[in-house]
């Protein structure tokens, strides 16, 4: 991870298991967070497909039984550690990692998200 980071949440405040939406902006937020134990996957909210959020409702990222992430509009499918999209519209493409770590309990990313346009 680079040099500047920010702190992000407390692990403990993400769901063992389950996602949350992070820094919100206006009515959406910029981030997709997903918590598995004691690792954390931080993405940009943003499907390559068509550029819109993932989620259907706030925090609900994942499929039904948890095990990669769903883009609620078009139904892509994506792995949670690659963020690789494996079904659906934009099969292929990738999420947009967000460079992030966990340190005494506490979520740190990138100072700097990385942009939809690069």
């Amino acid at each position: 991870m680079s040099h500047e980071s920010r702190f992000l949440c407390r692990l403990d405040e993400l769901p063992d298991g389950g996602s949350r939406g992070l820094l919100r902006e206006g009515f959406e937020d910029r981030l997709c967070v997903v918590r598995q134990g004691d690792e954390v996957f931080v993405w940009l909210n943003d499907c390559p497909h068509e550029h819109r959020p993932l989620e259907y409702r706030q925090d609900q990222f994942l499929s039904g039984d948890g095990g990669h992430i769903v883009c609620y509009a078009h139904s892509a499918h994506f792995d949670i550690r690659s963020g690789h999209c494996f079904a659906g519209p934009c099969t292929g493409a990738h999420l947009l990692k967000v460079p992030a770590e966990v340190r005494d309990g506490e979520v740190w990313i990138s100072a700097d998200l990385p942009s939809v346009f690069d």
